[in-house]
Order: structure tokens, then sequence, then C-alpha cells
């Protein structure tokens, strides 16, 4: 018998009895899930390699539990990481190299100043919305780039909040900034002194040279001669704590106060007992203290250990493309863009967010720590919202 025929006649047998024929058995597939990614293009070579990678860690943490725990539906998140190595040319042609990979939605970076708005134009002309995770520098949102969102509060948004926080209560106190000329420090100076006499305390900024390097006892007798009774320290642990130890030596009794170029390990190991009490700003908020994170923290810190300011706002800048990607269903970097420009609030790790046309968070904020011989211990927020406890 011919197969055609044996196996109609099998057929029409099993019909004839009521048996089905039996069907094909196909083993369960997952659908496919399309790949979206977060570009990451931070310095990972030199001496910021360390850094870079604290932000990179961040992020990929941010993303992983992004994909463990929120049940993908249409699209699962990846991570695509670019090397700038603190070289502008690299920085920029990194932001060309990333808008040929279509399942790169966003960026975040860059590291340092220089880098990131070496690399702006770039970003606008190819259509990426950039989260900007660590750059304070008032510039980076002065460019007109319409494209670009900063995380921590700008150098003038931080010394605002910092003489509002830290002067509230005091009778009008003379109240002296000091910063050097170079990249940091004097616009976190300039925007104290104007917060400063705008609540009637009076206030001047002084600023000394970079280089040659500032000669503290010096720079300490200029301090002094002006008779301030608070001294802001708009600076670098390195730079402006000699000085500050120099004022000391030479009878100064007056509070000190300082920006968040000094909050880091150096300011304790070495100006701990000095400092003592003294009030330090910096974006990083106590997040042991902050409700809403508290699963989140935990799994964090299993992935990273130690967590820093730097894998903090690199998780937080994860989240937010992640967040806009979700909620818009933006699968591209211009459907992104678009959904970041028309706003909304997001809430992240280190606070919940809404931003200006210009790309700086519409309410920001800062947190005030004081000095101690053994750490840091957190005093208050400059504005109470909420968020910690």
């Amino acid at each position: 018998m011919k197969r055609r025929a044996f196996i109609g006649a099998a057929a029409a047998s099993a019909a004839a009895a009521g048996i089905a024929p039996a069907r094909a058995q196909v083993p369960y597939q997952q659908p496919f899930l399309q790949q979206l990614n977060v570009g990451v293009n931070v310095t990972l070579s030199g001496p910021y390699a360390k850094f870079g990678s604290e932000v990179v860690r961040g992020v990929q943490s941010a993303v992983d539990e992004i994909n463990r725990f929120n049940a993908p539906i249409s699209y699962v998140y990846g991570v695509r990481v670019f090397d700038d190595r603190n070289q502008a040319i690299i920085a920029s042609t990194n932001a060309s190299v990333a808008s040929s990979d279509p399942s790169v939605i966003g960026i975040v970076g860059n590291l340092t100043a220089d880098m990131t708005l070496a690399a702006l134009p770039k970003y606008a002309n190819v259509g990426f919305a950039v989260v900007v995770p660590t750059v304070t520098a008032d510039q980076i949102t002065r460019r007109g780039f319409h494209n670009v969102y900063r995380l921590p509060a700008s150098d003038s948004d931080s010394g605002r909040l910092f003489a509002s926080a830290a002067l509230a209560g005091k009778h009008p106190v003379a109240a002296l900034a000091v910063a050097l000329d170079g990249s940091y420090g004097f616009d976190v100076a300039r925007a104290f002194v104007a917060q400063a006499k705008a609540d009637r305390h009076p206030a001047d900024v002084l600023v000394f040279p970079q280089s040659p390097p500032v000669d503290p006892a010096a720079a300490a007798r200029t301090i002094f001669d002006r008779e301030p009774g608070y001294v802001f320290l708009a600076g670098k642990t390195a730079e402006l704590g000699p000085v500050a130890e120099a004022l000391k030596l030479i009878g100064y009794t007056g509070d000190f106060g300082a920006s968040d170029g000094f909050y880091n390990a150096d300011t304790i190991t070495k100006y701990g007992t000095l400092l003592s009490g003294t009030l330090v700003a910096s974006s990083m908020p106590p997040l042991t203290r902050v409700p809403s994170i508290v699963s989140l923290l935990q799994d964090f810190q299993r992935e990273v250990g130690s967590i820093t300011a730097f894998s903090a706002y690199g998780y937080a800048a994860a989240q937010l493309i992640v967040a806009v990607s979700q909620r818009s269903n933006a699968s591209t970097r211009f459907s992104l863009l678009s959904a970041m420009q028309r706003g909304g609030t997001w809430t992240t790790l280190v606070g919940n967010y809404n931003f200006t046309i210009g790309g700086d968070p519409l309410v920001p904020n800062i947190y005030l720590y004081t000095i101690g011989k053994d750490g840091f211990t957190f005093a208050q927020p400059a504005i109470r919202s909420g968020f910690v406890v």
C-alpha cells in the first residue's frame, strides 16, 4: 500500500472508532524578549578608574534588580559599557559608537565635567538622553542642551542650600566663603554668599589662586584679618584642609562649614578632631534612613558590598532610564528622549526627581553631616521632603 493511502486509511479507522488523531507534541518555547541596553560612558582607565567602575557597578546592579523582580513582559534590560579614558575625543566618539547600536536607548555619563562637556554636543546630535550621575559643575546644564538630566544638585544649588540650612537660626554672623580659582569651588562659594546676604548675614568670597599651590599659613592670615565668624570651605580636603588647620593655629575660634569636596575619608582621617562638629554638604542621602528603599538597599549591598556615592548615583541613573522606558514603552533612544522631555516624576534610590527644561532637578536637595573623629553623622536635609526620616 502506498504511504498516502495508508495514512488516510489509518485516519479513517481512528475516526470510525471515535478516536481523534494524535497531534505532534511541540515543546513550549519562551517568547523572545527584546533586550534594551543602558549605555555607560565613563572613565575606566587611569587614576579615575576606581570611580568609573563604581558607577558601572551601580548601573549593573540596578538593571539586575529590575530584570530579577519586575517580571519583564516586553523587554529585558542590559548594560553596554564604554571607557572614555578621560580623553575628550574618546568621550565624544563613544557617543557615536553607542548610537550605532539600536539597542542602546540612553546613556549614563560621564564621570568628570570635562568629559561630559566634550560629549554633550554629540549626545544631542544623535538623540541620546544622557543622565549625569556625578558631575555638579554648573556648566553642564547651562549650555542649552535639552537632552541632559543631572541627578546631584549643581554647585550653585549646593552653596545656596547649604547657606540657608547651616546659617538658619544664627544671629547675623560675618560669613566668609573660601575657594580656589580652579574648576570646583567658586560657584559653590558665590551661591553661598548670595544666599547668606539674602538671609541678612554679612558675607563675602575670598578666592586664592590654585597655581602656584596656596600657602596655608599666608592664606590663613588673610582670612583671619577679615575677622569672620563663619568660614565656609568651598573646595577639596587636600587643598583647603591645611588652610583650616593653619587658621586654628593662629587663633580662629569661629565656626567652619564645608562643601561636598570634604565629604570623604581623608577629612575624617586628617581633620576629624580639628573640624569636629563642622557641617559638611553632600548630595548623598543617608540611605539607611530612606524607608522606601529598604529591600532595594539590601539587594544592592549584597551585590556591591560597600555602597559609595558613585555606585548609588549610577544605580539611580539606570533606574531613571529604565523607568522612563517602561512607563512610556520607549524602545529607541529617540522615543526615550521624547518621553523624558515630556516630563514626569521619577523615584530612584537617591531621591524623587522631576527636571527643569535645562536638566537640573526641579527641587534640588543636599544633606548635611557633622564631622567627628570616627566618621560623618547625618544631621539634616537642607529641605525636608519626607524622603529621609
